[in-house]
């Protein structure tokens, strides 16, 4: 039995089970997801998915860093703010074209290889902004947390024009508590996705802009480096 079964290790590849998992998934979902599933599609014994990948979890991840392989991230340039928003639309395509898979990218910090080149090309993005260390890493991560979460409304259907009941919903409310909301109403109905996008995205970059025009110059704050001017 044991002969058998290293046979059948050996017999397929981690990337056959790789991409017939992340099949599997972008199809089902993650509810229609198993590894004894995934296991009688690739024709092997579910530990032999488990001697390949040592945990679901782990698998999970890959299948979420095989996806973001599939779109292009352009390699980074000595322009920071197009650096941001290649990104940015880079994981807006990937949850166009895989929303099954999409929110995967949520439950990890960084998926693998592919995760880590988008974010290298992010972190140096704000450094080269001016920002410190701190700012840069802090940002970093809303900046995925922005996009990701933009990204995803998108899947689920919140950014897009209202409909008729919503309209009629938002109508009924007081005129005078919600005159905001109500006044919004004609621009709600004719919402462009792609436009609150790259607005939002304008306005990210804009705040970076600004808060390294506001960074504290350093050498002033370091009493060895004015001494040594003199």
């Amino acid at each position: 039995m044991t002969e058998l079964k290293s046979r059948a290790r050996r017999g397929v590849e981690k990337s056959e089970i790789l991409d017939a998992a992340f099949t599997l998934f972008a199809s089902a979902g993650e509810q229609g997801f198993s590894i004894r599933k995934l296991a009688a599609i690739v024709g092997v014994d579910p530990m032999t998915i488990l001697h390949h990948f040592r945990s679901k979890e782990e698998l999970l991840r890959a299948i979420a860093d095989h996806a973001l392989r599939g779109v292009e991230i352009p390699a980074a340039t000595t322009n920071w703010q197009n650096d941001l928003k290649a990104v940015a639309n880079a994981y807006r395509m990937l949850a166009h074209r895989h929303p099954r898979v999409f929110h995967l990218h949520f439950r990890y910090n960084a998926t693998g290889p592919a995760d880590h080149i988008s974010s290298e090309i992010v972190y140096c993005a704000l450094r080269q902004a001016g920002l410190a260390d701190t700012q840069a890493a802090g940002l970093g991560l809303a900046f995925y947390a922005f996009v990701l979460g933009f990204a995803l409304a998108e899947t689920e259907g919140l950014l897009r024009p209202i409909g008729e009941s919503e309209e009629t919903e938002l109508q009924a409310l007081d005129a005078e508590t919600y005159k905001a909301t109500r006044a919004l109403i004609p621009a709600l109905k004719t919402l462009d996705p792609d436009a609150a996008f790259d607005d939002a995205m304008n306005a990210f970059i804009s705040g970076v802009a600004d808060l390294s025009r506001h960074r504290p110059d350093q050498s002033s704050l370091n009493p060895k480096s004015g001494a040594a001017s003199h």
